[in-house]
């Protein structure tokens, strides 16, 4: 957007003259209006020529039509009873390994929405993460490549950079988004979080650059690294990728890509054709979840319903998956989940601190055994860092007894965190119905 002439300025003016609510307001645009006429040489007289040329500034002006895909020019697919949605469903499943139906399911949807996004208030950012290396987190990315509308990729963004693809209202995707320096650059943290919201702008240099637009990105750690603001994993759909050990072939993404290419074409026409609905019947349990995820999958329902009922029911039963899995949570939230299910599976009422750390270590998912924090190397979670999470929000470690004649070890009481559990952790109850208690008392 284009920094207004001076006759859309009048306009303005002009319309707080005419069409002002109250008396003084539309007092205060006359006397305005006079006085840009003195200050340009004008008289009233003039008026309906400066109108004029405001309307042909708007015009000019009117946003160009988003830079098309060659394959856009071929014609249409013929329909199918098959949806383009179970077709990117059955070509992910082709190319790459989630661990979760749901995942499927949620990555299908994204890539769809990017065809669409402009018809929502927001577009959700995608975020495909991993504890390790190895884990192919790249490869859903080169996917979308090929199947997100306007589609463009880069292992490395500066801020203009991303700032023009977002203006030129393309798909962005960040592989490698680790290696980008979220802590140090505000104004890159600041151009992933307004792009989420259609009013998203930059004014730099008398330019108004739109940063409204869909973002996929990929990067290790994020779930336990801090890399992302708490505000961009609260807008972000997360899906984790693991490590499998068992060899599973899978198709490689190459520069021919004639199947991926026939699915961006059905794509094309279902974006052109299909009736969306901004507000969809959202599941009861998504309801009570934090705003930005609702907001989330109130794009992603929408889209699913806007394919068939069937997909419809799958996005819900996705979206309640997403909201209860916890993964937009920042790590110290994480954390707090993690103890109370150590507590809770244990039916213990106090814990050694070590014991803690060896039981967060085991953690299926490795994300406390391969913890990244503001380190560069993966490591298992250290004593400073539990101590330097848990310090602030007021979880202090000290002596716990652990049974009678044993001297006391440094460790934690379940009371200790149940004010935090319910600060910080859902309304689910913090106590557990069979708790063992050790027969002593505090010392």
């Amino acid at each position: 957007m284009a920094k207004k002439t001076a006759a859309q300025g009048f306009r303005d003016i002009f319309n707080r003259w005419t069409l002002g609510s109250t008396p003084a307001e539309r007092a205060e645009g006359e006397k305005a209006a006079d006085k840009w006429l003195k200050r340009h040489k004008k008289t009233r007289i003039d008026i309906p020529v400066i109108l004029a040329q405001a309307a042909a500034d708007d015009a000019a002006q009117a946003p160009q039509a988003p830079p098309s895909d060659p394959r856009d020019a071929g014609p249409a697919p013929p329909r199918s009873r098959v949806t383009v949605l179970d077709l990117i469903r059955a070509m992910a499943e082709d190319y790459f390994i989630f661990e979760n139906p749901h995942e499927y399911v949620a990555f299908t949807l994204w890539v769809a929405h990017t065809h669409v996004y402009d018809f929502y208030q927001i577009t959700p950012r995608l975020v495909i993460t991993s504890a390790t290396e190895g884990c192919g987190k790249s490869i859903p990315l080169k996917v979308i490549d090929r199947l997100a509308a306007r589609s463009k990729k880069s292992d490395y963004w500066t801020v203009a950079a991303l700032r023009n693809a977002a203006d030129d209202r393309r798909t962005i995707g960040v592989d490698e988004a680790d290696n980008l320096p979220f802590d140090s650059t505000k104004e890159l943290r600041s151009i992933f979080n307004s792009g989420y919201d259609r009013t998203g702008a930059w004014d730099i240099s008398k330019h108004t650059f739109r940063t409204f637009a869909p973002l996929a990105l990929a990067a290790i750690g994020v779930l336990t690294s801090g890399l992302l603001p708490p505000a961009l994993l609260r807008r972000s759909i997360i899906i984790l990728m693991r490590k499998h050990r068992e060899r599973m072939k899978r198709r490689y993404v190459k520069g021919n890509t004639p199947e991926l290419d026939e699915i961006y074409k059905h794509l094309r026409l279902w974006g052109d054709t299909v009736t969306l609905n901004h507000d969809p019947e959202l599941p009861d349990a998504l309801v009570g979840a934090d705003p930005s995820i609702v907001d989330n999958w109130r794009v992603l329902i929408s889209v699913a319903d806007g394919c068939s009922r069937a997909w419809g029911d799958l996005a819900r039963a996705a979206a309640v998956f997403f909201a209860r899995a916890g993964r937009s949570d920042n790590p110290v939230v994480m954390l707090l989940h993690d103890i109370r299910t150590i507590f809770d599976t244990r039916g213990i009422d106090r814990i050694v601190r070590d014991d803690l750390l060896k039981a967060l270590h085991e953690f299926e998912d490795d994300r406390w055994s391969e913890y990244q924090g503001t380190k560069k190397q993966l490591h298992k979670l250290t004593v400073s860092e539990l101590y330097a999470m848990l310090r602030p929000i007021g979880v202090i470690v000290h002596p716990i007894g652990i049974g009678q004649g044993t001297k006391a070890k440094r460790g934690y009481y379940r009371s200790d965190f149940e004010a935090a559990w319910k600060a910080y952790c859902d309304d689910e109850s913090a106590k557990p119905k069979n708790v063992l208690r050790f027969p002593v008392d505090r010392t």
